[in-house]
């Protein structure tokens, strides 16, 4: 076989494979909300000491910037101690986004990733753009960029 043929062949070959597309994120939880943000924006998790108003990362005095209200959420009242602050970074902003709990990083199929319809009981809080299901329970996906504006 010619080498110009073998190589068609194995360019044919290749497009009939399909990929699967993957998301992955970052799951927290403010209050009894469990939500995602996108991997690639957030760089850390921390544990802060003090209600400061800012949290000491590399170096930077980070602003703490406030998901729970836009959200239309609350932290829990928990102590301070037992929060955690997720290091986030929208162009070259660095943000401490205070939750309550941050549970793990999942990669998920992004068929699985359904845009968030409009009666669905999360379309009126700002930034909430999809759903996707995890251990029983459903994640809603932060448009984190929309939201640090």
């Amino acid at each position: 076989m010619s080498t110009f043929k073998s190589t068609a062949l194995f360019a044919v070959r290749r497009r009939a494979v399909s990929t699967v597309e993957r998301a992955t994120f970052v799951c927290f939880s403010i209050g009894a909300h469990r939500l995602a943000g996108p991997v690639e924006l957030i760089d850390r998790v921390l544990r802060p000491s003090t209600d400061t108003p800012g949290v000491s990362f590399e170096g930077r005095e980070l602003p703490y910037a406030d998901l729970a209200s836009p959200l239309g959420l609350a932290l829990g009242g928990g102590a301070v101690g037992l929060r955690r602050v997720l290091v986030a970074h929208v162009n070259d902003t660095w943000w401490a986004l205070p939750v309550d709990a941050v549970h793990d990083v999942v990669s998920v199929d992004a068929s699985e990733v359904l845009p968030l319809p409009a009666g669905h009981p999360d379309a009126h809080r700002v930034g909430a753009i999809a759903t996707f299901t995890r251990g029983g329970s459903t994640v809603l996906v932060l448009d984190l960029v929309r939201l640090l504006r």
